[in-house]
């Protein structure tokens, strides 16, 4: 099944089957069986010392949906964000890389996926799209495993990841990815960007991740990352959005596009009371 074509991941979610994890094939996601997350597939590579692209096929359902359908939420599935930790959000650092290093942003309670909607703190806040993350899982050695890439954009408080995760990161020193922004149903901007430089995506991250994980609070054992790298990457630089605004995000090398509609998000004010 797999040829010479990278390996491509998603994460769904059904309201009667729960959650799932499926492998891109075409227009096909075929359904793992075991894993019902990137995360425990990642994790059960680390400890039988397999790869993921060899465990992939040890552990396929049979089960197949129609990639169209579900990407175009014509279907009870829906998206995960590409990558997470399935159990305990908290347990997933998001960060991003910027000039002056790495910047927390949150745990995986901030990430969404494709399809859902992305909140905003204020109308006119900018977003950062198109962005590049990288996912990782900290084995029980407490030693840092990229799992893979994904698309992404960036607001003030949230991230939205996916559709997909690639596991090979064969991209070289060019990089092309459209940006696009709708509002009331019309284009109101876009953007084409091409990244031509003589430093490949792997050979950034192998500079950039030594910084990220030399802390040994970023090395909890189980923990799962996911890092934002686009600044180092990227010129992003998408306009104010406003509540109802779609934005859509897709490189060409990273699969489907991901998609995601603007929400103000409802903010209170809570007390915390004495005990």
């Amino acid at each position: 099944m797999f040829g010479g074509i990278l390996t491509r991941l998603v994460q769904l979610s059904h309201p009667e089957e729960g959650r799932r994890a499926a492998l891109v094939h075409g227009n096909e996601l075929h359904l793992l069986g075991t894993y019902r997350s990137i995360y425990q597939f990642a994790l059960a590579a680390l400890e039988t010392g397999w790869t993921l692209r060899d465990l992939l096929s040890t552990d396929l359902s049979g089960v197949v949906l129609n990639y169209d359908h579900v990407h175009s939420l014509q279907t009870p599935w829906r998206f995960l964000p590409a990558f997470d930790h399935p159990r305990e959000p908290g347990s997933c650092l998001v960060a991003c890389v910027t000039e002056a290093g790495w910047r927390y942003r949150g745990s995986g309670e901030n990430l969404t996926a494709h399809g859902e909607p992305l909140p905003i703190p204020e109308p006119g806040s900018a977003l950062c799209a198109p962005d590049l993350a990288a996912a990782y899982v900290i084995g029980y050695d407490g030693a840092p495993r990229r799992v893979g890439v994904a698309a992404g954009m960036r607001a003030p408080s949230f991230s939205a990841l996916g559709p997909e995760l690639i596991l090979e990161l064969s991209f070289g020193p060019h990089l092309e990815a459209s940006v696009r922004v709708h509002r009331k149903g019309r284009e109101i901007w876009n953007r084409n960007i091409r990244r031509e430089d003589s430093l490949s995506v792997t050979d950034l991250l192998d500079r950039i991740e030594p910084e990220h994980f030399r802390r040994a609070a970023h090395r909890s054992r189980g923990n799962a990352h996911v890092c934002f790298i686009g600044p180092k990457l990227l010129e992003m630089d998408s306009p104010g959005v406003e509540d109802g605004d779609e934005i859509t995000v897709e490189f060409g090398e990273l699969g489907r596009a991901l998609r995601a509609a603007v929400r103000l998000e409802e903010a209170r004010l809570v007390t915390a009371r004495p005990l």
